[in-house]
């Protein structure tokens, strides 16, 4: 695929509005339903869309948002979401999830959640106009826990043979190994105690479970992963650990680490966030 390049004015109106604002050439559905767990709560979804309809069915994305398991909405995902609807005519399904509270975590029925949203996409792939087997997962910060439990397919949520598998991955600055985070945060927790509800001192079992780079072996689809050089929260090591997972795997991986991006960075980082958004585009232009 050959991205449109997008114009001053599109990429102004991406970089500076929020995501569940207007953007032109962008349709966007909010609080699409997509289900629920039994003793869940509702799962839904912001939709972005292209504002024309291609004849073939295009690529898809299911994404995930950020919020340190404990806030966020899918409108979170609205930058890339509206950046690849206009450079490459892909849809986004911006998949909610339960957020976890301080008595309540919500490891593992999140993911279980990241598999109902996952087979909803496949089901209603006809009237989205995505091809089935061109959906790609992207997780920002805690979301990338989701998307890349979909794309190794971890026994903790695992796709049967006969469905289809992500196509592609972009993981924005999230974790892959907590176990190592536990100790690059010396010993200390960080976002994932609401999600798991234990320290790695009182379950290292949960803390290796939870980690997606416990499970990347086998066929792994493509993925880039994209950091920070100056975030304070997820250490860009997280991406060089995914990377050296991909690799060992024989997987193409692309690791990208921007300076002023990511986590608690400061001054006006819009330039780099438009070269995080052209490298999503043309990554997944090259590898779907």
């Amino acid at each position: 695929m050959k991205p449109n390049p997008l114009s001053q004015a599109q990429l102004d109106s991406i970089l500076l509005r929020q995501g569940h604002e207007p953007c032109p050439g962008v349709d966007i559905e909010f609080n699409r339903p997509l289900g629920s767990l039994a003793g869940g709560p509702p799962i839904y979804a912001t939709i972005y869309r292209p504002n024309s309809r291609p004849a073939q069915p295009m690529p898809g994305l299911l994404a995930f948002h950020g919020g340190g398991f404990i806030v966020g909405d899918p409108n979170g995902c609205g930058e890339l979401a509206k950046t690849l609807a206009l450079s490459l005519g892909i849809t986004t399904v911006s998949a909610s999830y339960r957020l976890a509270t301080q008595n309540t975590p919500s490891f593992p029925a999140i993911l279980d959640e990241t598999t109902l949203a996952w087979r909803w996409v496949q089901q209603q792939a006809l009237e989205l106009n995505i091809d089935p087997t061109r959906i790609s997962v992207s997780g920002e910060s805690a979301g990338v826990l989701q998307a890349a439990h979909l794309a190794v397919n971890s026994p903790l949520q695992s796709l049967s043979e006969e469905e289809n598998k992500p196509a592609a991955l972009i993981s924005l600055w999230g974790c892959f190994d907590y176990v190592a985070r536990w100790f690059d945060r010396n010993e200390s927790p960080g976002a994932e105690h609401e999600l798991l509800g234990a320290t790695y001192q009182q379950n290292p079992r949960l803390y290796h479970l939870a980690s997606p780079v416990s499970y990347a072996s086998g066929q792994l689809p493509p993925a880039l992963f994209i950091y920070g050089s100056q975030d304070r929260v997820v250490h860009a090591r997280q991406g060089e650990i995914a990377h050296a997972a991909w690799q060992a795997a024989n997987a193409h991986s692309e690791l990208k680490i921007f300076d002023n991006v990511g986590h608690d960075t400061v001054g006006d980082n819009r330039s780099q966030q438009a070269k995080v958004l052209q490298a999503a585009t043309h990554f997944l232009a090259a590898q779907i």
